[in-house]
């Protein structure tokens, strides 16, 4: 405080200097010479300048204020040796104002100041020297997050602008507002795994941690997009373990495990939730109950083990060949005109009457059909997961015009459910939505 008060009184020093000192110095000489001499004085320095611009020291232009300012200096002390005060009476006069000026100014400063200043600035500038420096940092980030929010109703094309409101969003709590701005991201560049992800994760907090459709959505395109996206990764874990899968759970953080950092929080937090999901499977996580439907194709043979509900068949393979699926994928013959070459093409088998996680995915562009195909583990989704673990799948195909795995208005779908694992020999035929064959 004592620092603040002594620099004011030094600049109110300097200022009065700059004022009163030309007002006590003595004035030109008088006599009939002094003309002559001024005009001399000034003659040499417009030399000065003159051998100063040849010489490049100066530029034209410095050289042309140089002059104009040297003309002015010139007619102000032409102005004070002919004024009727140039004299004694004039010089009486100018230490009459410097003394005016000396008491009159730091008056004037000093009622100003307690008018329209704030005379406990300095107390508090000591005492914030002392506080933590984020004191005022929540006041200024909800500024700067208004002004940005405003910014964009003006221009509300501007992904990278949306995407760090939401992250502001985020951080003060409020989920709401986040997830609306991260589906203004996802307008614009739709499909990306980390921005569904983030959206994804914002609903839950908005929900208490509650997962509904659009946060499951959401994680499924950001996985299908970009299997080992890890935000994606762990919020399916938590998802499966809240709806009583901890197989699944598993299988998903199992994937999320190799991506961390070994001994960091979020490592710590994986393993402490793979020991609690490894807790609710028991002994033998991969041992999972048989499903209703499963059991029954089981009793019944290999009839009702071929029958499906989507357009296609398929065979048992030979005994003791590997575990695959291998047919041929098409567009159904009404459904062509519909199909764009650069269209995305989805082939995968989920588990007959299990989770939906699928067990392999293989992704074609819709130009590459009709073509054969095969589904093995080298394509699984996870090492927990894969086709090798399953009896009996639902293989599907989906032509996404988004690229997004997860069914979508205007999407073609075929699927042949009850699959026997290996299989060979399936016709798999993409057709309408709504029509026979799909889901």
């Amino acid at each position: 405080m004592n620092a603040l008060w002594l620099a004011v009184v030094a600049l109110l020093l300097g200022s009065l200097c700059c004022l009163i000192v030309p007002l006590l110095r003595r004035g030109p000489p008088a006599g009939p010479r002094s003309a002559d001499s001024l005009r001399a004085f000034y003659a040499a320095q417009r030399e000065q300048l003159r051998r100063d611009r040849q010489q490049g020291a100066l530029s034209a232009d410095a050289h042309m204020r140089a002059e104009e300012e040297l003309q002015r200096d010139l007619l102000q002390d032409m102005a004070r040796r002919d004024a009727p005060g140039g004299g004694p009476a004039g010089r009486r006069a100018s230490l009459a104002a410097a003394c005016a000026l000396a008491l009159g100014l730091p008056l004037a400063a000093a009622l100003l100041y307690g008018k329209l200043g704030n005379p406990r600035a300095a107390a508090s500038a000591a005492a914030a020297q002392g506080a933590p420096a984020h004191a005022g940092s929540e006041d200024d980030m909800d500024l700067a997050i208004f002004a940005l929010a405003r910014r964009l109703r003006a221009a509300p094309d501007d992904a990278d602008g949306w995407y760090t409101l939401a992250r502001s969003y985020e951080t003060l709590g409020r989920y709401g507002d986040a997830v609306a701005a991260y589906r203004e991201v996802l307008r614009l560049v739709p499909g990306q795994p980390a921005v569904l992800a983030d959206l994804a994760d914002a609903r839950l907090s908005q929900q208490g941690g509650q997962p509904d459709a659009e946060s499951v959505a959401a994680v499924a395109q950001a996985l299908a997009a970009q299997p080992d996206q890890p935000k994606a990764l762990a919020l399916a874990g938590m998802m499966a373990l809240r709806r009583g899968d901890p197989v699944e759970a598993l299988a998903y953080w199992e994937r999320l495990r190799p991506q961390l950092p070994p001994g960091s929080e979020a490592s710590r937090q994986i393993e402490s939730n793979i020991a609690r999901a490894r807790a609710a499977a028991g002994p033998d996580p991969m041992a999972r109950p048989l499903p209703a439907r499963e059991a029954a194709a089981r009793a019944e043979g290999p009839a009702a083990a071929n029958a499906g509900t989507g357009t296609g068949s398929a065979s048992p393979a030979r005994p003791g060949a590997a575990a695959r699926i291998a047919g041929r994928a098409s567009i159904a013959p009404a459904a062509a005109a519909r199909v764009r070459p650069d269209d995305t093409v989805f082939i995968l088998a989920r588990p007959a009457g299990g989770s939906r996680m699928p067990l392999a995915v293989l992704r074609l562009r819709a130009a590459d059909l009709p073509r054969d195909f095969v589904l093995d583990d080298s394509l699984a989704m996870s090492p927990q997961a894969r086709l090798s673990g399953a009896q009996r799948v639902d293989v599907e195909i989906r032509v996404s015009r988004s690229g997004n795995a997860m069914a979508q208005p205007g999407d073609l779908a075929g699927i042949v459910e009850n699959v026997p694992v290996p299989a060979e020999g399936l016709e798999l035929k993409a057709g309408p939505a709504e029509g026979a064959g799909a889901r």
